[in-house]
């Protein structure tokens, strides 16, 4: 996922360097200089706190230089598997979570799994926790998330006589009710939901206990052609058709927020920071907009999400394995969490801690994580979400009127030849 650059306040900064101070431990006297080589990616740490965690992490150990190197998501899973692959390699890397069991898989990443406990696994989101697991070891430890959440016109809302829908019956009848109420406009929309965005099917299937994939012990198999990926595929048909957004395209063509932004949208489900960048583009909208958490099945439970994000992980040939992992510590503790959280207005890796930071798009974010997932975890997969992505074609299908057990079964032969027939020494 793509982020832009935050910066944290005075504030923030001072909690910091209590924080790092606290944790600074003596190096032996006796350690020989080394440069700790660390590669973070654009925004997911904000600038002054990184370099205020340089500061503090070199007082704490004499004799040791960090060189942070930011890096663009764009084109890094092949720049990660060159650089940890060579004997000039960054010592801890950041990667997404959807990708960390393909670096684990190929012997890339340090198992840190005999220090998983100290450093807060079992406070761990668990969806993000099996992000970085591989084969039962863990290699990542959660950096960030974020949820997918609802944003919406409060003001059409409260002009129509609206409140939050509680459950997914209630959000059809309250978009519908939406629709009514601006049905001498053409243009508008009381929801733009483009007709590619698996996302959003992902978690309505999982709401209903189905998912995109399950592995039996020795192979995948799809999970597209099940009465829970029937019933999933039939209600985002019919929350699509309130839609005027393509069937044939994905959140990304165009930018939704973009079309928030024109004024004609009621609700969208997107990231968190899409309602900024929709007032970055219309500032009529600030003060106008808000977010909920994607409903779920009943009143009691919010939707099923799909958290995206980043890991920690420890480059399997790093000369300095124990020094490397004090920063990932340091970094994915709960106050440095906090830190994070406040500034980027994501999620921290433990949900307990989104109730202590001062941030409202953290609470809604967190209440939507509770019932969180990921996609399946295997190396293979970013292969299944390579174009032609099945899920999106298959959404397609439905939408133009495929019958959606046979188009559910194209797509599973699809996932099942990419899970299970790529790349066998991942096995």
């Amino acid at each position: 996922m793509t982020r832009r650059i935050r910066y944290i306040g005075a504030l923030a900064a001072s909690l910091l360097l209590t924080l790092l101070t606290a944790h600074a431990s003596a190096a032996p006297a006796d350690t020989a200089p080394q440069r700790l080589r660390v590669w973070l990616m654009w925004g997911s740490v904000p600038t002054p706190m990184v370099d205020q965690l340089v500061d503090e992490f070199e007082a704490a150990h004499p004799g040791v230089e960090v060189d942070v190197q930011l890096q663009s998501w764009v084109g890094i899973q092949e720049r990660l598997e060159t650089a940890l692959g060579s004997a000039d390699t960054p010592d801890v890397v950041e990667t997404g979570t959807t990708t960390t069991p393909s670096l684990a898989s190929a012997g890339l990443l340090e198992d840190l799994s005999a220090r998983a406990g100290e450093l807060g696994s079992e406070q761990w989101i668990p969806s993000l926790r099996e992000s970085g697991n591989w084969q039962g070891r863990q290699y990542g430890v959660p950096l960030y998330a974020a949820s997918r959440v609802v944003i919406h016109r409060t003001d059409l809302f409260a002009k129509a006589g609206l409140t939050v829908p509680r459950d997914q019956r209630e959000w059809l009848r309250t978009t519908r009710a939406l629709a009514r109420a601006h049905r001498q406009d053409p243009g508008f929309q009381p929801l733009y939901l483009p007709g590619r965005n698996w996302y959003v099917l992902s978690g309505l299937l999982h709401d209903r206990g189905g998912r995109l994939a399950t592995h039996d012990g020795n192979r995948w198999n799809g999970g597209l052609a099940t009465p829970e990926a029937a019933s999933a595929l039939k209600y985002y048909r019919t929350l699509q058709s309130l839609s005027q957004a393509p069937k044939d395209r994905d959140e990304a063509h165009p930018l939704q927020y973009e079309e928030l932004a024109k004024g004609k949208v009621g609700q969208m489900v997107g990231l968190p920071w899409e309602l900024a960048d929709a007032e970055r583009i219309n500032p009529e909208l600030k003060g106008k907009l808000g977010m909920f958490p994607v409903p779920g099945l009943s009143k009691d439970r919010p939707g099923s999400v799909f958290l995206g994000g980043s890991n920690l992980a420890v480059s399997a040939r790093s000369a300095q394995p124990a020094l490397a992992t004090d920063w990932v510590a340091r970094l994915s503790g709960p106050r440095a969490q906090k830190l994070v959280a406040e500034a980027n207005g994501t999620l921290p890796n433990r949900l307990a801690l989104a109730q202590e930071v001062d941030n409202p798009v953290v609470e809604v974010q967190a209440r939507a994580a509770e019932n969180g997932h990921t996609t399946p975890v295997d190396p293979r997969w970013p292969l299944v979400e390579a174009e032609p992505n099945p899920v999106k074609t298959l959404l397609t299908e439905v939408l133009t009127g495929a019958p959606v057990r046979a188009a559910g079964r194209r797509a599973n032969g699809i996932i099942e030849e990419r899970l299970n027939g790529a790349n066998e020494g991942h096995r």
